[in-house]
């Protein structure tokens, strides 16, 4: 699967880019989608190609029976004028990981359980993009020349991947309301200025949050479920 490594040649088309901004968002979902569409040709890319299934980004998916609580969503797909039927939605932790780190995981949760009172069936993914540099500059104003106190940053790294990648997946619709079907961390090495890097062997290639296995169980999970 190609996704982390054009994200990593996006990033360094556009560097100094706000990480919280769309446009970073989109990009991901693009790579995303892509990506299962080549891991699922005759389902998720057939049903595409014939607007059977329609990718959107940005959308706005309604929960309730008035439809009353409204979540932006990074990517979901859907029939048309329909329940979402995937969804992704794409987290980045480029710096102050211990704050971060919580903030991004209460996200996850939210979103999941938005997602699965949307529609119970629903096959919920997120990505989490996690930054490996110390000296990540912050293109926000107020963070110019601000000097950083020294961390182990190996460590807080490595904290913030084990806060992720342990967290469970739902397999089935019985399963809690707030895991994601799949969840794929990427770890880049960016400092802000510079172009980035892809930090290689993290998480392990057959560990579940490995961007490939992302792929595969989120087109596993929705063929399962919508296939049939």
């Amino acid at each position: 699967m190609l996704g982390p490594e054009l994200y990593v040649q996006w990033i360094n088309a556009h560097l100094g880019f706000n990480p919280r901004g769309a446009k970073n968002s989109n990009a991901i979902s693009e790579y995303v989608l892509a990506d299962l569409r080549s891991a699922s040709p005759k389902a998720i890319s057939a049903l595409l190609q014939v607007g059977g299934l329609i990718p959107i980004k940005n959308a706005n998916v309604p929960v309730g029976p008035a439809g009353l609580t409204v979540r932006n969503i990074d990517l979901v797909l859907r029939p048309n004028d329909s329940h979402v039927q995937l969804s992704v939605e794409n987290k980045t932790i480029m710096t102050a990981h211990v704050k971060a780190r919580k903030n991004r995981y209460g996200d996850i949760i939210a979103y999941c359980n938005h997602m699965h009172n949307h529609r119970t069936d629903c096959v919920a993914g997120a990505t989490v993009v996690i930054n490996a540099s110390e000296a990540y500059e912050n293109p926000d104003a107020f963070a110019k020349g601000k000097v950083r106190p020294k961390t182990k940053m190996e460590k807080v790294v490595l904290d913030t991947i084990g806060i992720f990648e342990k967290i469970p997946l739902r397999d089935t619709i019985s399963d809690p309301t707030e895991l994601p079907e799949a969840l794929a961390i990427i770890v880049v090495n960016y400092d802000g200025v510079n172009d980035a890097t892809l930090v290689q062997g993290i998480p392990d290639r057959k560990h579940p949050s490995h961007y490939d296995n992302f792929i595969a169980r989120l087109v596993a999970i929705y063929e399962d479920r919508f296939c049939q």
